[in-house]
């Protein structure tokens, strides 16, 4: 199946005065190698990909800025690197059928280029730098932000809810305290493997401690800082 660049544009949610525009966006570099040759550098969706990503990534940080006050930057950093990642931009792409609708060399076309996930998010930030040079700064933040809110919404929650580690250790380190982690042991085969990790602080010298299980050691010290943070709030000491 093809679709027209006409067509994504109503996908998209968004009329362009120039579809030149985003019929350059989704036009890939083995395209433009193979079609025209001299200048095509400037006829493949390259250089658009590099205005995408600043201005993908500026209207996350500003959405961010505005909507969680109580962030401090390092959080709103994780935040922005999860939304603003291959893995969310392909999945965007895929959603609009982006796949259908991007030009691609014929060995680029032959190896199933058109479902690399690195040649859909180039494609995602070179779709939103269109609107962007199209309509300017507003409009194409109206058109493309409403995109990444849910996934905003749900990175925050990863972040801020779930990251037990980083939760943990500002509360300790406001008691000038520190959390000390150590594996217990592992169980299961290689390809299941299962950690358990324990947690107590300098402070509590072993008078308190969680455990936690987990696929990796990362996780079972995640658990165990959570089961942690639920165990010292619970005595009233956090």
């Amino acid at each position: 199946m093809s679709l027209k660049a006409e067509e994504l544009q109503k996908r998209i949610g968004y009329e362009f005065k120039d579809i030149g525009l985003l019929k350059n966006a989704l036009r890939h570099r083995s395209y433009a190698y193979e079609k025209y040759a001299s200048n095509a550098h400037i006829r493949s969706n390259e250089r658009l990909e590099f205005i995408g990503d600043a201005f993908i990534g500026l209207i996350v940080a500003s959405y961010l800025y505005e909507h969680f006050p109580e962030l401090p930057e390092g959080k709103m950093s994780k935040i922005r690197a999860a939304v603003v990642c291959e893995e969310t931009l392909s999945g965007l792409a895929v959603q609009l059928g982006v796949p259908d609708a991007i030009k691609l060399g014929v060995g680029e076309f032959k190896t199933g280029g058109n479902l690399k996930p690195s040649i859909l998010a180039d494609a995602m930030e070179s779709i939103a730098a269109a609107v962007f040079e199209d309509g300017g700064y507003e409009a194409a933040k109206a058109v493309i932000l409403p995109f990444f809110i849910k996934l905003i919404a749900e990175k925050s929650e990863e972040v801020i809810v779930h990251d037990y580690k980083s939760n943990l250790q500002e509360k300790l380190a406001a008691f000038g305290d520190r959390a000390i982690y150590t594996i217990l042991g592992e169980e299961g085969p290689d390809h299941m493997k299962v950690f358990t990790a324990e947690v107590t602080s300098a402070d509590f010298d072993g008078e308190y401690k969680a455990t936690g299980k987990g696929g990796s050691k990362k996780e079972a010290e995640q658990a165990a800082a959570g089961a942690f943070i639920e165990l010292l709030t619970g005595k009233g000491l956090i």
